[in-house]
């Protein structure tokens, strides 16, 4: 390299030392074609930075939201208000097992043409409602209670009790609650299995041995309650379990495949969304 190659050099270096110092304004170095989008080089330091004043256009460049429907046919109007066959989708993501299902359709999500990329940023979330009946139930799904918790319970809750097959009626279960909260005191004796499935309990008082208290015990009934919401009612078979310890009675049940009647009625609204909105449906996790 020449002497005068160096001196070029110089002379450069010197130029740019003497913008970075005399010039006190930013310089715009790109600008979108909307003119809300700008990067600058920022003195003295000459740092870069992007600004977006998007919120001061009129309107926004594209549609973008992440909202939350209350009920199905809110999510499902939504849907085909905004959403389009070629790019809205729906996604559900379903645990029977532990009673969780939700719903995710994404608006802009990618179509079938490989070249044309969707941003996947517009969402619309359902999160369906169980009914009052069925979080009861199943959020007391084998809970120890005592006599007059096992009572109390029966008894706010007599009327999803229904007769099948021979079971206990709610009236028939609400009678034996309150036989056996009468008899809280009574020291336990024997019990027999009877040939109609329930099981006769012997209760001697502890001031009179020789009164002798029976009660009858059904060891299964079923209920008829709704999953979601308004929705329809479907039969659970609940097993009722007992526990003697020095006299006293502790009572908990245990739901028998309610997963299958949450599963029913899930995909009755399934059908219910791929029907009225039309768009590609899958099952899992989109994100």
């Amino acid at each position: 390299m020449n002497d005068t190659t160096f001196e070029e050099l110089a002379r450069t270096e010197n130029i740019a030392e003497t913008l970075a110092r005399e010039m006190k304004s930013p310089v715009i170095i790109k600008s979108a074609a909307s003119e809300d989008q700008q990067m600058a080089l920022l003195p003295p330091g000459w740092t870069t930075k992007y600004n977006d004043d998007i919120q001061l256009r009129p309107t926004p460049r594209r549609k973008i939201a992440a909202v939350e429907l209350n009920d199905a046919d809110s999510f499902i109007d939504y849907i085909k208000r905004h959403g389009s066959l070629a790019y809205a989708t729906v996604w559900c993501d379903v645990d029977y097992r532990d009673c969780k299902v939700n719903f995710l359709s994404i608006l802009n999500d990618h179509g079938e043409d490989e070249d044309k990329p969707a941003w996947r940023d517009h969402t619309a979330k359902f999160l369906p409602e169980y009914s009052e009946e069925f979080q009861r139930w199943t959020g007391s799904d084998k809970k120890l209670m005592s006599q007059i918790e096992f009572a109390m319970f029966i008894e706010d809750n007599m009327s999803d009790i229904t007769s099948h097959n021979g079971s206990a009626s709610g009236v028939q279960m609400l009678d034996m609650a309150l036989q056996f909260e009468a008899n809280q005191d009574a020291r336990f004796k024997s019990f027999i299995r009877l040939q109609s499935g329930g099981v006769e309990m012997a209760f001697i008082d502890k001031d009179d041995d020789a009164t002798i208290q029976k009660m009858q015990m059904f060891d299964r009934f079923n209920i008829g309650i709704p999953v979601f919401w308004s929705g329809d009612a479907y039969r659970i078979e609940v097993r009722l379990r007992y526990r003697v310890r020095e006299g006293r009675l502790t009572f908990w049940y245990e739901l028998l495949r309610h997963d299958k009647a949450l599963e029913d009625a899930t995909k009755t609204m399934i059908q219910t969304i791929k029907e009225k909105t039309g768009v590609p449906f899958f099952f899992g996790k989109p994100f």
